[in-house]
């Protein structure tokens, strides 16, 4: 015969019994609220470094003004007399016309300079997209066309060199010759891109948790260890204003979706074909101390073109034009006026 229970012990059992079922909702409530405070802490930090950050400013001279491309307006500038030139910053964060900064005046006394800012970068439009070569192509191909209206010559840097050659080999009667700085035989298509990189673009593109990554990707640190690393062979160069600049580049609003699209190699084509069958007088110049794709891949560009010209300037990396621009320009001015 079963012991009866008093009603103050079952009423006892049962709020025991409710506390034991509702320990693992009570354990995911925490975790909601720590992963939530968390996420808060986080888009707390990258407001304070948006609000930290200030816009840009015009870098080079000449009159600034804006060119509508089919995905947003592209910056630009102009400035100087004769011969059109068109100058194009490598496609990679941090980058902007103001690469040319140690070039531009120079180059104004003997042509009429023209610089933008691809889609994405500088002071150009940011739209959340991502952005491919033939993006970039097309905005070298139009803006030669509709702005520039004669052909015109062309000088690239780094990642935009690839870009310069299939507009110039696809639009020959726009472009009268072309100048590659630092190229590189990276040729790949989005579809040959390591797995972990595109897991990593594909992060980027998340609000907050990518702009963190993005943040910490492209922090005061990091950059600075990169601009040693690859860019500058003067060490000395790499000082507060140079960090300073790539870090504001890299952080203005927007900047993130092109170096998601860059990361996924989205920005990448096949420069050998375009190389080949390139009709215009060509230059290559390189930083004689570039660590990859560098001076060692000169015999394959140059077997694909012999008729095309080398230049080497010493005791510089992937930036010859700003370590040695006095050089730099001197080769360039002397080249286009054969």
């Amino acid at each position: 015969m079963k012991q009866k229970r008093h009603p103050a012990q079952l009423i006892e059992d049962q709020l025991g019994a409710a506390e034991e079922s509702s320990g693992g909702w009570s354990a995911a409530r925490k975790m909601a609220v720590l992963a939530g405070a968390a996420i808060g802490a986080i888009a707390a930090a990258n407001a304070v470094i948006a609000l930290r950050t200030p816009p840009l400013g015009a870098a080079l001279g000449g009159v600034f003004s804006r060119y509508p491309g089919r995905y947003g307006d592209l910056a630009y500038t102009v400035k100087g007399a004769g011969s059109p030139l068109l100058l194009l910053h490598a496609a990679s964060p941090g980058s902007s016309m103001a690469e040319w900064r140690h070039n531009f005046d120079e180059l104004t006394q003997h042509h009429t300079v023209y610089a933008f800012d691809f889609l994405g970068w500088g002071l150009s439009d940011k739209p959340s997209q991502r952005y491919t070569a033939e993006d970039l192509i097309e905005q070298v191909q139009y803006f030669a066309e509709d702005l520039i209206g004669e052909p015109c010559a062309l000088i690239a840097s780094g990642s935009s060199c690839t870009l310069a050659l299939i507009a110039a080999q696809r639009a020959p009667q726009h472009f009268s010759e072309i100048v590659l700085v630092c190229p590189s035989t990276g040729a790949a298509t989005s579809s040959e891109v390591l797995p972990q990189r595109g897991l990593m673009s594909t992060a980027l593109k998340f609000p907050v948790l990518g702009a963190a990554l993005y943040n910490f990707l492209h922090s005061r640190r990091r950059l600075e260890d990169l601009a040693r690393r690859e860019l500058y062979f003067d060490k000395e160069r790499v000082d507060e204003a140079v960090v300073r600049r790539h870090y504001v580049e890299t952080h203005q609003p927007g900047a993130r979706h092109g170096a998601a699209s860059q990361l996924a190699g989205l920005l990448k084509a096949d420069w050998s074909t375009a190389w080949s069958d390139l009709k215009i007088p060509a230059l290559l110049v390189w930083g004689r101390n570039v660590l990859l794709n560098g001076l060692d891949t000169a015999p394959e560009w140059l077997a694909l073109k012999a008729d095309a010209e080398l230049e080497v300037i010493d005791r510089a990396m992937l930036l010859p034009h700003v370590e040695r621009a006095e050089e730099f320009n001197r080769i360039v001015l002397e080249w286009l006026s054969k």
